[in-house]
């Protein structure tokens, strides 16, 4: 089989709204550029995701070289200026992190509030932002806990052969999409390239029941799939369910569509316990 190659790159601006398909990106500590930089909150800066307020990935945004312009079903247009944030920091929580936050304006959080009935707040990843994580040694957005994400074609396939109604990537969310290699093959790769680019990939990605929400009508689904087709050949033995693979940047640089991936080094592939074909 020839070299793997990517296919994708998604980046979320605000943390749980729809990704954006990019062409080519800048990979920084962070993540992609702008990946996950703008976070929800509610009004004691508690983070909000799609988990529970699933309406959230009907929210489309455009980037600009101002800040973003976002469209959402039965809302005005609304447009994001950098320019006009606040300087004043506060103290968000993501998972079990705190983090100090820009508070962007009064105008984005009624928009958000107005979309999801819900009072809320939007903070961004300012200039004095911080946040530190065991185990990882650079600045990392709002994501839950590794700053890049990565799945090949090959293993949603896989998947889908096994669902009744098949589901897309956007549903997992990934930043990465690889195609040209066998199903669930980065499982076992350590070391990749990409363009300018060198990542680890470090662990597999656990999945929860976020990936049951579709990412065109913003319903979850009521079987809980394709949660519950993952379950059955995911599962570790810890008991989380995984798919895709978390990785780090070992250093900034810009990748684009067409990039051949290339396996540095391999590790052992985890194995699942409850493996049913």
């Amino acid at each position: 089989m020839s070299s793997a190659i990517l296919t994708n790159i998604n980046t979320y601006p605000i943390k749980s709204i729809k990704g954006v398909s990019l062409n080519r990106a800048l990979v920084k500590d962070t993540g992609l550029e702008l990946d996950r930089n703008f976070v929800i909150t509610d009004l004691n800066g508690k983070f909000i995701t799609g988990r529970t307020k699933s309406s959230l990935v009907l929210v489309e945004s455009k980037i600009t070289s101002a800040g973003l312009i976002l469209n959402a079903p039965g809302m005005p247009e609304l447009a994001i200026f950098y320019a006009n944030f606040s300087k004043t920091y506060q103290n968000v929580q993501v998972w079990n992190d705190q983090i100090s936050a820009q508070h962007c304006d009064d105008k984005i959080d009624h928009w958000f509030s107005m979309y999801l009935n819900f009072s809320c707040k939007v903070y961004y990843l300012g200039e004095h932002s911080h946040r530190s994580v065991l185990g990882y040694e650079h600045k990392l957005s709002f994501a839950d806990g590794y700053p890049l994400l990565l799945i090949s074609e090959a293993s949603l396939n896989a998947l889908n052969n096994r669902l009744k109604q098949p589901v897309t990537m956007a549903q997992f969310r990934p930043n990465l999409v690889v195609s040209q290699c066998l199903d669930f093959a980065e499982d076992g790769w350590h070391k990749i390239r990409i363009g300018d680019v060198n990542f680890e990939i470090v662990k597999p990605c656990s999945r929860c029941i976020f990936t049951t929400v579709n990412e065109v009508n913003g319903q979850r689904n009521k079987q809980k799939e394709p949660l519950s087709t993952l379950k059955k050949f995911r599962q570790a033995q810890d008991k989380e369910i995984y798919f895709g693979q978390n990785l780090i940047a070992l250093n900034e640089g810009s990748i684009k569509i067409g990039d051949k991936v290339e396996i540095i080094s391999k590790q052992t592939a985890p194995q699942y316990s409850n493996l049913k074909l």
